[in-house]
């Protein structure tokens, strides 16, 4: 740093020493205040020496009031003794610097005609200081900004920290399934789309997830319906399978023909019941897989409805059940006949069945939003909310403990439910004063500009 400074002080020098020599080439000494000012600013003594007349003109103090720091005799004796004059004839100028001789000090020689010289002082230990407290404040300087940038650096870094741990907090708790907690980070930049970004997918994670769990309830729920319903068609084909087996035994062995027709008889009714049974199940497959067809058209549910009771006239007259229907209003439905008769017949022999000591079965039919509803009534206890909602479902059996006589396995429903799904219609159940109304709607077929539509 020290040399620095005496390097740019000799360069002031030299530049001091032209505007002196260009002041004194117009106006003599007189025109010197403004040069000498400058010089004075700067601490550096200034002396004419004029060798025809050996005599010297003592410059620094004329506006200063400060004297000189050597005597002008020892100054010329130290100039003869390093030879400046001579020096001076084949340069321009000359520094020397002297160490504990006159002064501690940079000297500067010059001439400004042919028998006149400039010398020029000034000392280093001003130099010296002058370096020291550039030194001393650029390390203050230096070390402020070392602290505000450190600061500066520690907050510009908890800035851009804190958002990504509170990110990598929240991705640790994602990572073990709990999305309880969201980025709340506000930056305005990339790590903010981040943040969205990762509570975006912690909403679609738990939702998804939800989902597979439901789908896991329900997938275990049918599993746990699907083999309930193997047993007991296991038990139920088992039933009819022991009775054929020990009464075709017994009608082997029979030696009394008389009670041959009665064994007959029971062997006919077992058969029936594991035909009725296996072709419940193969119209569920059908039905479910695709392979069965509908032929649309469209026909009056009220005939089919009036239809399917007065089929089951003997069985109703043999329960002692009175029915009673409100069908006087036509209404056009748009389907496949013999599938909504399969859907009718199962949801009215299902009321049959299950009817109580009251022995009342009711039907009508209502009309709403472009949909006709048919609607069965039958008198029962109430069936918990639970079960009523899942009674159409496959494998579905209310009463777990019913035993082959009721001749029910939960597939009558679950075909009414299927072939309704298939008409793009609905279907369901909820009860009523004294029992419950199971229903389905379909497609309402209208007459337009007597042309008959059907798909």
């Amino acid at each position: 740093m020290e040399q620095f400074y005496i390097h740019n002080k000799k360069q002031e020098l030299i530049q001091s020493s032209i505007s002196i020599q260009q002041a004194y080439s117009q106006d003599g000494i007189t025109g010197l205040q403004e040069p000498l000012q400058e010089c004075a600013a700067q601490n550096t003594t200034v002396l004419v020496y004029d060798q025809i007349q050996r005599n010297f003109i003592f410059l620094g103090n004329q506006n200063t009031n400060v004297d000189p720091r050597i005597e002008s005799e020892l100054w010329l004796r130290q100039a003869e003794q390093d030879q400046i004059f001579n020096k001076l004839q084949g340069r321009k100028y000359v520094f020397m610097e002297a160490d504990g001789q006159l002064t501690d000090s940079i000297y500067f020689y010059t001439k400004l005609n042919e028998h006149t010289y400039l010398f020029m002082e000034t000392p280093k230990a001003y130099i010296e200081t002058t370096a020291n407290t550039a030194l001393q404040f650029f390390a203050y300087v230096s070390i402020g900004a070392l602290v505000l940038g450190i600061l500066a650096t520690y907050f510009m870094a908890s800035k851009i920290v804190r958002p990504i741990k509170q990110i990598d907090s929240t991705a640790q708790k994602i990572s073990n399934m709990d999305f309880s907690e969201k980025c709340d980070v506000h930056t305005g930049d990339e790590i903010e789309a981040l943040a969205n970004s990762v509570n975006k997918m912690s909403d679609a994670l738990k939702q998804n997830i939800d989902i597979l769990k439901r789908d896991l309830e329900r997938e275990e729920q049918t599993n746990k319906m699907r083999r309930e319903f193997v047993a007991n068609v296991s038990h139920d084909f088992k039933t009819p399978l022991s009775l054929i087996s020990a009464y075709s035994e017994a009608l082997r062995d029979n030696t009394e023909p008389e009670k041959s027709g009665e064994i007959c008889d029971i062997l006919v009714e077992q058969s029936n019941t594991m035909s009725q049974l296996v072709n419940q199940l193969l119209t569920l497959t059908q039905l479910e897989s695709g392979m069965m067809t509908y032929e649309m058209s469209f026909f009056s549910i009220n005939e089919l409805v009036s239809t399917v009771i007065h089929n089951c006239k003997i069985l109703l007259e043999k329960k002692g059940i009175t029915v009673q229907s409100n069908l006087e209003e036509e209404m056009m439905v748009q389907g496949d006949f013999n599938r909504i008769v399969q859907v009718f017949t199962n949801i009215f022999e299902n009321a049959i069945k299950y009817v109580d000591e009251k022995k009342k079965i009711s039907v009508w039919l209502t009309r709403q939003n472009g949909m006709v509803r048919v609607n069965l009534f039958n008198s029962h206890p109430p069936i918990p909310q639970q079960d009523l909602n899942e009674v159409f479902d496959l494998f579905y059996r209310a009463d777990k403990s019913r035993t082959a006589s009721a001749k029910s396995y939960g597939i009558g429903l679950a075909i009414v439910k299927t072939i309704i799904q298939a008409h793009e219609g609905n279907c369901g159940a909820y009860h009523k004063d004294g029992g419950v109304v199971f229903w389905f709607e379909l497609k309402e077929f209208v007459f337009e500009d007597d042309e008959e539509e059907f798909e």
